[in-house]
């Protein structure tokens, strides 16, 4: 009889044991995700953990203060210790288990361009989703065609759905009522593919069953994953230099034709462009993490033939920061951009000359032209004629300024260098007949007509724009309402680095960003559990510090560091909530 307590003990740990065994031995090991998409892609997009994604932005500031007031789940996609065990032994719903054990990789292949007019350009990602699931064939299609089903069918209304192919893989289509858009999914093993493209589908399909090349073996690829420390990051991004080139090629004429409405220009932009982009951008990276509350996205991109080094004497800060725009603006400004150069023209001239170098001595003439009518337009909104003579006798620190979220509203703050050449080129432009009017304790010029704007020389800044916009600068800064006061400015600020090393410095307020992740996530089912309220939302909302972006060069090419609530996380939710929303 005193066996038996011994066998029963026996029993239990040899149970325990095995059971143990059979969780370690079902466990997700990690794969490199790298390894799944083609060797051509353009772009590649990396998340080795989705709960980890979930469970940072849901520990971010911005979330514990606005979750409540919008009567969210505080712990919404955070994994319990029943989650963890679906993770570990792959036991629990099919979505669970999913969501729970997924590695996923996005890749771009190809840009589809379609004109539509002289100046508006569509532009269609070629794009695949590839996610490593960790479990079997029938869980990961029941997940993929509940969750994307779903969102077709909040995309695209009704639309049609073709029965499986199977063809060595799972084939499902979701195409809408007039045929011209497809999600198109494929299932092989573990894996799920999801793109808008058929044939990089089916380029991912191939990689994954050996048929075709992987981007695994792109020394680049691991070259940037150290630099930007992709280990610990949530998410780490990748573009190739062929993908850097096109992407930088179609935004450059895309601004280009909005800017440039001369078709001469436009001509030599589009002769000039790819060469240029050929010859100076090499790849460039992404990766995103959580730190002090806040997410933190950090970007590289690469400048090959040495550019950065040439660039070094001419972009050089002037090593202060004398400018006080944030003491000449509302306090409820959208956004304020700050440009820091020791010398403004000099920089230029400099930017020119070394792009310049990169191209054939019969070339670079016309590039020197391109970029002077990139420079007049971009300052034609300020009312700027003689850009020049402008930058010559502005200080080192000039800031752009949106004064509200349309762009409609623009200001410029200059510090001054050689006021007597202003105060000149400030006459000419207002014209014979401008007026004087006083505004608290400043005096503003008004323009002889509307188009020719107003300026107003505030102690070492010259403020020029709109007159309305002006007049309400220097209004605020009468009544001490300004963006220097505001709280939500002055976190951004004292996050900003103090070793003043950037050359471009922008403060943008997060309340609509923050508004539309907020917004989105609360219409998913099961995301509430309470009323929202309203006005404590918008309280919570307008007390968000500014999102905090800074950029400087370095060794090989510029670095691109922003601080902000929910970061690109929160700009991808936001994009999908719009096109569902266009959609419909």
């Amino acid at each position: 009889m005193k066996s038996w307590p011994r066998r029963i003990a026996f029993t239990i740990i040899a149970l325990v044991v095995l059971l143990g065994a059979w969780v370690w031995w079902n466990r997700p090991e990690a794969v490199d995700m790298s390894a799944y998409v083609p060797a051509e892609s353009l772009v590649y997009l990396e998340a080795n953990s989705l709960p980890d994604i979930v469970s940072g932005l849901t520990s971010t500031d911005a979330w514990q203060a606005l979750a409540p007031p919008a009567g969210l789940n505080a712990n919404i996609g955070r994994l319990g210790w029943l989650s963890r065990l679906s993770a570990w032994s792959g036991i629990g719903s099919a979505e669970t288990v999913v969501f729970s054990r997924t590695q996923a990789a996005v890749a771009v292949l190809g840009f589809d361009v379609t004109e539509e007019s002289s100046t508006v350009r569509d532009i269609k990602p070629r794009i695949a989703l590839v996610a490593e699931t960790h479990t079997g064939a029938r869980r990961v299609e029941a997940a993929v065609i509940k969750l994307i089903g779903n969102y077709a069918r909040r995309k695209y209304g009704e639309p049609v759905v073709q029965p499986p192919d199977v063809d060595g893989a799972t084939f499902i289509t979701w195409t809408t009522p007039d045929g011209k858009r497809k999600i198109i999914a494929a299932i092989l093993e573990s894996v799920a593919i999801v793109g808008n493209d058929e044939e990089t589908v089916r380029a991912c399909l191939a990689v994954r069953k050996g048929e075709r090349a992987s981007l695994a073996d792109d020394a680049q690829l691991a070259e940037m994953r150290g630099r930007m420390n992709a280990a610990g990051s949530l998410a780490f991004g990748y573009v190739s230099p062929a993908g850097a080139r096109r992407l930088l090629e179609t935004a450059a004429m895309t601004y280009f034709s909005q800017l440039a409405s001369d078709p001469n220009s436009q001509s030599a932009a589009a002769i000039l462009i790819p060469q240029l982009t050929s010859r100076i951008l090499g790849g460039a990276a992404w990766s995103s993490r959580i730190a002090e509350g806040a997410v933190v996205d950090n970007y590289f991109f690469n400048l090959q033939n040495e550019l950065a080094a040439r660039l070094h004497t001419s972009l050089a800060t002037s090593g202060e920061r004398k400018l006080r725009a944030a003491d000449l603006l509302p306090a409820d400004t959208n956004q304020l951009t700050v440009y820091n150069y020791r010398e403004p023209e000099a920089a230029w001239r400099g930017l020119n000359a070394a792009i310049s170098s990169q191209l054939e001595i019969t070339i670079a003439p016309f590039i020197g032209r391109l970029l002077d009518v990139l420079l007049v337009e971009s300052l034609k909104p300020f009312g700027i004629e003689a850009p020049h003579d402008f930058l010559r006798a502005a200080g080192p620190e000039v800031a752009t300024v949106r004064l509200d979220g349309d762009g409609e509203s623009l200001v410029l703050i200059a510090s001054i260098r050689d006021r007597e050449a202003l105060q000149s080129l400030v006459r000419k432009q207002l014209g014979a007949g401008a007026k004087s009017q006083r505004v608290g304790e400043a005096e503003m010029l008004v323009g002889a007509d509307a188009e020719r704007g107003a300026a107003s020389f505030v102690g070492d800044h010259l403020i020029i724009g709109g007159a309305r916009e002006v007049r309400r600068c220097l209004q605020e800064r009468a009544a001490s309402r300004t963006l220097g006061t505001a709280g939500a400015f002055q976190q951004a600020a004292r996050s900003a680095s103090a070793n003043d090393a950037s050359n471009v410095v922008t403060y943008t307020n997060d309340y609509d960003p923050a508004r539309r992740f907020i917004s989105f996530i609360g219409r998913q089912n099961g995301a509430r559990n309470t009323l929202p309220n309203a006005s404590a939302l918008q309280r919570s909302l307008s007390a968000l510090p500014y999102a905090l972006s800074e950029t400087r060069l370095v060794e090989g090419g510029f670095e691109k560091i922003t601080r902000s609530s929910f970061g690109q996380f929160g700009a991808l939710v936001a994009q999908l909530a719009a096109d569902v929303e266009a959609d419909k």
